[in-house]
C-alpha cells in the first residue's frame, strides 16, 4: 500500500491570499523524470518561446522561457484568479527554483520514482478546496486556444487535428460526450480536462484511493464515467498542442510561436 504525504504539500503562499476566490484551481503533474529524455533534466525546463503576443500589433513576443513557464503565463491570462498547483518529484529544485517568482503552490510527490500520475494529481487535490480544477500535464506545449473558456459543465480537451502521435490514448466520443478513453483510437485526449460537481467528486475520489497509485490519469476518467460521470467533448478548431515525451519532439518547436 502506498500512503499519501501530505506533509509534503507546501502552504499557500502569502501573495496569494487575495487571489483565492475558491472557483478554479489549475493542477499540472510534473514530478515525472521522463524516462526517455532524463539526460535534458526536468522536460518542465525545456525551452520555448513565450507564447505572448505584442498587444499592439498580434505578433509573437521575442523572449524565451521555460515550458512550465509558457504553460503559466497561458493560464494565468486565461484564469487570473486561480490557484495553481505544480506537482514536482524529479530535480524538483530546480522547478521551484525557476518559478519562485510565480504565484503557485508547489506539491512535492518523494514516490515519484514508483507511482504514476494520478498518484500525484491526488496530492494536489488533497490541497484543493476549489469548486472546479483543471488538469494540464506538464509536458505540453500549447496556445491560448487550448484552455480559454473551460466553465461550466465538466469536459475534456480533443486533439481532432492530429496533433498527437497515433500512440497516444483516445477516446470514443458520442453525441459529443466522451465515452471510454482507450489507446488505439482515432480522437486522441489532449491530456486537459475541466472537471467539475458529480466529475471533480468522483476524481478527487479515486485519486487518493490506496489501490490506485499506479494509474494513469485516463484511467481515472474511465471510472468517473463508469461511475455515472459526463464529459463534453471540445475540439478547438485553432488549438496548437505539442507533446514533449522524447528528444526527437523537440524538432517540433523550431517554428513554436
Amino acid at each position: 500500500m502506498v500512503h499519501r504525504a501530505s506533509r509534503h504539500i507546501a502552504p499557500t503562499k502569502q501573495q496569494l491570499s487575495s487571489n483565492i476566490k475558491g472557483e478554479i484551481s489549475i493542477v499540472i503533474p510534473a514530478a515525472g523524470m521522463g524516462r526517455r529524455m532524463k539526460s535534458y533534466g526536468p522536460k518542465a525546463l525545456v525551452p520555448l518561446p513565450s507564447g505572448k503576443t505584442n498587444p499592439r500589433t498580434g505578433e509573437p513576443r521575442g523572449e524565451n522561457v521555460t515550458l512550465i513557464e509558457r504553460q503559466l503565463n497561458i493560464l494565468i491570462d486565461c484564469y487570473p484568479n486561480a490557484e495553481i498547483f505544480i506537482v514536482v518529484g524529479f530535480q524538483a529544485e530546480k522547478i521551484r527554483h525557476q518559478l519562485k517568482d510565480y504565484p503557485v503552490r508547489f506539491i512535492y510527490n518523494p514516490l515519484h520514482e514508483s507511482t504514476n500520475v494520478l498518484y500525484s494529481l491526488g496530492l494536489a487535490f488533497q490541497a484543493m478546496i476549489s469548486a472546479s480544477a483543471i488538469i494540464v500535464y506538464g509536458d505540453l506545449i500549447f496556445n491560448t486556444n487550448a484552455v480559454q473558456n473551460l466553465r461550466g459543465d465538466s469536459k475534456v480537451i480533443v486533439d481532432a487535428y492530429g496533433h498527437l502521435s497515433d500512440d497516444e490514448v483516445g477516446l470514443t466520443i458520442q453525441d459529443k460526450q466522451a465515452m471510454t478513453f482507450a489507446y488505439g483510437l482515432k480522437d486522441k485526449w489532449a491530456q486537459i480536462v475541466y472537471l467539475t460537481k458529480k466529475e471533480l467528486l468522483l476524481f478527487k475520489e479515486i485519486s487518493i484511493h490506496p489501490d490506485t497509485s499506479q494509474w494513469f490519469g485516463y484511467e481515472a476518467l474511465n471510472h468517473v464515467i463508469k461511475h455515472g460521470g459526463n464529459f463534453e467533448v471540445i475540439r478547438p478548431r485553432t488549438m496548437q498542442l505539442i507533446e514533449i515525451d522524447q528528444a526527437k519532439d523537440l524538432e517540433k518547436i523550431a517554428n513554436l510561436n
